[in-house]
């Protein structure tokens, strides 16, 4: 059986869309749909009226936050595997049908092809890639893009509730300890709109999340990854205007790239915050 779970928050609209496209996919009984509803309202009988059978809708009323809700959905499970989806996902007629073939064929985690779609009305095909022995090189982290073995998901910890950002990036540091065996599906058959308003959107959460997987997963990054990481945090915290942290972390990132002069340029802007204040104004 595969599990698939679904976060949402405030969105009834956009649940109901996805689970309307779930329902008319072609599916045998072998699948049960979570949600997990962080909204004030309560719409069990909305769900119950679209998918009358194998779901478990779970109503929390207050933001939790995402990966709270996924780690709560995958709690109640009863399938084999698991599938992440937000209320915004969509997905070709072949998604749901090409996950329940590679379940049955003893992979531990699965990658369809994605397709991405910006605002501006944009497509690129992202794709996963797996060597002939079962190994992942590069991965997709979108949930939804990829189904995971709920033994092994609940085996290194499921998702940290203390991030807000980069909560997939961070589970797969970890998935990448583990030995897998990994398929690839080569159909994009995953469609991803990428939010206005996630995550990424909110410095602060870049800020604290980056930060708290530099700390724990110190040993697992690679020089680059730390570089990256230092670098956004000590530009974010210029925005906010706090000097001293912004070089700080502009200066670790220095010391890992020292012939980066673009790194070494916002790190003498953050010593002048008269001029940082302009080039990098303060967010609300």
């Amino acid at each position: 059986m595969i599990s698939i779970v679904i976060p949402t928050l405030n969105r009834p609209g956009e649940l109901i869309r996805l689970l309307k496209k779930i329902r008319n996919s072609e599916t045998d009984s072998d699948l049960e749909v979570i949600i997990v509803d962080d909204s004030k309202e309560d719409i069990s009988n909305a769900v119950g009226k679209i998918i009358k059978s194998g779901i478990y809708y779970i109503h929390r009323g207050e933001k939790l936050g995402v990966s709270s809700a996924r780690n709560a959905g995958a709690e109640v499970a009863k399938g084999e595997f698991l599938i992440f989806l937000d209320d915004d996902d969509d997905f070709t007629e072949d998604w749901l049908s090409d996950f329940h073939k590679e379940a049955r064929d003893g992979a531990d985690l699965v990658f369809c092809d994605m397709k991405r779609v910006e605002s501006n009305g944009n497509k690129r095909i992202e794709k996963s890639i797996v060597d002939k022995n079962g190994k992942l090189i590069k991965s997709i982290l979108i949930p939804g893009a990829w189904m995971l073995r709920k033994e092994l998901f609940f085996e290194i910890g499921g998702y940290d509730e203390k991030l807000k950002y980069a909560e997939n990036t961070e589970l797969f540091i970890r998935l990448q300890q583990v030995d897998l065996c990994v398929k690839r599906i080569p159909k994009a058959n995953f469609i991803y709109y990428p939010s206005e308003d996630g995550g990424s959107k909110n410095l602060m959460n870049m800020i604290n999340s980056l930060s708290w997987i530099l700390q724990k997963q110190e040993s697992q990054l690679s020089p680059h990854v730390k570089y990256l990481y230092h670098q956004i945090i000590g530009v974010n915290y210029m925005r906010f205007q706090d000097f001293p942290n912004s070089r700080m972390h502009l200066l670790k990132a220095y010391l890992i790239k020292m012939y980066k002069l673009d790194t070494l340029g916002r790190l003498v802007i953050s010593c002048i915050p008269p001029i940082a204040r302009i080039l990098y104004p303060a967010k609300p």
